[in-house]
């Protein structure tokens, strides 16, 4: 009886089911405790009955005092094997439902693991995007800088206090520096450029208000010219009936 159930655990055990479910080798060790004992019974009787044909029955087994025992052991392993089954389905629902929770979870961090891996794909290209990306003042004329630190003031030119700051980090202040003097200049230049354009704007408007004066005398003196023009013929008329006093004189002589 041992050695069977012996045989049954480590069968069970090879399979690698003790630690997790250990009522599986209870189970299989009743299994084999009950063959053990049904065997032992068919047993006893095919012996008895081999001995003693005519004696053979079902009142001899019951008066048999190692059949009551065996019988009563039998009983009691079946009940046994009721609770174990009992256990096991118990068992069964319960592996259900934690397997169940542990899909769910499963799931809950495979959809974890996607919006990750788009938020990675996202930032990815918008890294690419930014460093591929070129910026107005990249576009922008600049004086060379030889000319910026003679042109520039002292305040443009600095360069940064802190002295642990990064060779890049002077030249990402020096570009700033650049570029507001580049804005300083523009707006100096777009000022005065304004104030040229002002300025011609007035002369313009002089200059439209004398011609409009000289296009007035124009026409007053052309019509003065016409009013006179009478007067010229008349004037015209006298001259040529007068001789000239030269030829008066040739005709005397």
């Amino acid at each position: 009886m041992n050695q069977q159930g012996q045989n049954g655990t480590s069968e069970i055990r090879d399979l690698g089911v003790t630690p997790s479910l250990p009522h599986l080798v209870d189970f299989s060790d009743k299994c084999a405790t009950i063959k053990k004992l049904s065997t032992e019974i068919l047993q006893k009787a095919e012996r008895d009955a081999a001995k003693k044909p005519n004696l053979v029955g079902p009142s001899s087994l019951i008066s048999d005092p190692s059949i009551q025992s065996a019988k009563q052991q039998l009983a009691r392993s079946f009940i046994q094997l009721r609770g174990l089954n009992r256990t096991a389905m118990l068992e069964k629902s319960s592996d259900k439902l934690t397997t169940q929770e542990a899909k769910l979870s499963m799931d809950r961090i495979h959809l974890q693991l996607q919006d990750l891996n788009y938020m990675k794909t996202f930032l990815q290209r918008e890294i690419r995007r930014c460093k591929s990306f070129r910026s107005k003042y990249q576009k922008v004329p600049l004086i060379s800088e030889e000319e910026f630190l003679s042109r520039a003031p002292t305040r443009l030119t600095a360069p940064l206090s802190d002295a642990e700051a990064s060779e890049k980090q002077q030249l990402h202040h020096r570009m700033l520096q650049r570029l507001n003097f580049e804005k300083e200049e523009r707006i100096r230049l777009k000022e005065e450029v304004t104030e040229k354009l002002k300025r011609k704007k007035e002369a313009s408007e002089r200059v439209m208000a004398k011609k409009a004066k000289i296009d007035q005398f124009n026409k007053e003196f052309e019509k003065f010219i016409k009013q006179a023009k009478p007067l010229n013929e008349i004037l015209t008329d006298e001259e040529v009936g007068q001789p000239d006093q030269s030829d008066q004189m040739d005709t005397t002589v």
